[in-house]
């Protein structure tokens, strides 16, 4: 039985909203190529002149860079297929063939621990050729473990029966490919049957979209949900904190937009074989509600900033006019005590009924300007 062992891994860091995509995809590449001994690169490009020959997404490169593909000899494991995205989603990729499930988790377990040295070694000297760029940023801390094998994903072709997992049989989507081929998605194991070789490679571009697909959502859901925590420790009382914190969201909501518009980009040119796995993976992990779960997150994170940002408001106007009262009341006491210095001073040059009606005429004013100056208000 021929499977393709599927692993994604996490770089420590990611896109931001700032990127260019041209540069970050260069210097990915020369990282790679510094970081990872013995790694061989593929060439990424046209078959044919004709633009609808070749399904790669132009508009997501520019925005988010080219990814690097090659292969490298990993001691004890074997020939391994790796693909590092500018995202941090990179992938490896091995085809084994095994007499039946057990065997082929023995080799799981097998590559797992050949293979997660090296990757641990690979995420550290990418990751620190990549954020020393400065086109990309750090990871926040709330995503999974980077540096290590995630899971495995399983493509199976054409298993005898008997060998078919539960994952797939029962529970698993099915969907038509072409003909008499179609496949059967499951967590963690897809079944192909009857599907000619060549169309293989459009399997896996599709396992691997639909699994970044999932690994977004997910981390976008984990960075929110930890905002949203973080804001408990925030001293509301205080704006130069409430604005550090809604600056912080608004560029949250800015990487998950970029992320977004990538991904509906490259979307747009998974195609054949490709496309009917991310859309019986989108049904099995039932995306469209996650999706749904991360805005009502999103929107709720939104809300609350905004609201504490108008309570800080609040506060700094009400401590502002405590101050204008006290200033006023302070300047009202000197002004009736110059009044009464004035009516009583014997040294004057003005009589003493001149006087009188001096202080009278200014006190009857300021009465009218402080009645009218409410009555306003109450009209208001």
């Amino acid at each position: 039985m021929q499977v393709v062992l599927i692993a994604p891994f996490l770089m420590r860091f990611r896109l931001c909203a700032n990127t260019f995509g041209g540069e970050v995809g260069r210097a990915l590449r020369e990282a790679v190529a510094d970081a990872v001994p013995g790694f061989s690169p593929q060439a990424e490009g046209p078959d044919s002149p004709l633009l609808f020959d070749y399904h790669m997404s132009t508009g997501g490169s520019r925005l988010s860079g080219k990814r690097t593909v090659g292969t490298v000899e990993v001691e004890g494991a074997g020939l391994l297929w790796c693909r590092f995205e500018p995202s941090g989603y990179c992938y490896v990729m091995q085809t084994v063939e095994v007499p039946d499930k057990g065997e082929m988790h023995r080799r799981e377990r097998e590559l797992v621990e050949r293979v997660n040295p090296h990757i641990a070694r690979w995420t550290e000297g990418v990751s620190e050729r990549m954020l020393a760029t400065g086109l990309v940023d750090p990871v926040d801390g709330a995503e999974m473990d980077p540096g290590r094998l995630l899971w495995w994903h399983r493509v199976l072709m054409d298993p005898p029966r008997g060998q078919e997992p539960g994952a797939t049989r029962v529970y698993g989507v099915e969907r038509k490919i072409h003909d008499e081929a179609h496949l059967r998605f499951g967590d963690g194991f897809t079944t192909l049957v009857r599907l000619p070789r060549h169309r293989i490679n459009e399997v896996l571009e599709g396992v691997m979209a639909a699994t970044s697909e999932w690994i977004a959502v997910d981390e976008a859901n984990r960075l929110v949900s930890a905002r949203m925590l973080r804001l408990n420790d925030t001293r509301w009382d205080r704006v130069a904190d409430v604005d550090r914190q809604f600056t912080a969201s608004l560029k949250l909501s800015k990487d998950l937009a970029l992320r977004e518009m990538v991904r509906l980009e490259e979307s747009r040119y998974t195609v054949n074989a490709g496309a009917v796995v991310v859309d019986a993976a989108m049904e099995r992990w039932a995306m469209e509600r996650e999706r749904g779960v991360l805005e009502v997150q999103l929107q709720s994170l939104r809300d609350i900033l905004d609201f504490h940002r108008n309570m800080t408001q609040y506060r700094r106007d009400e401590r502002r006019n405590r101050l204008l009262f006290v200033f006023t009341a302070i300047a009202l006491f000197q002004s009736v005590l110059v009044w009464y210095d004035f009516a009583h001073e014997a040294n004057n040059t003005l009589g003493p009924a001149a006087r009188l009606t001096v202080v009278s005429t200014i006190a009857v004013l300021t009465v009218v300007v402080v009645v009218s100056s409410l009555a306003v208000r109450r009209r208001e």
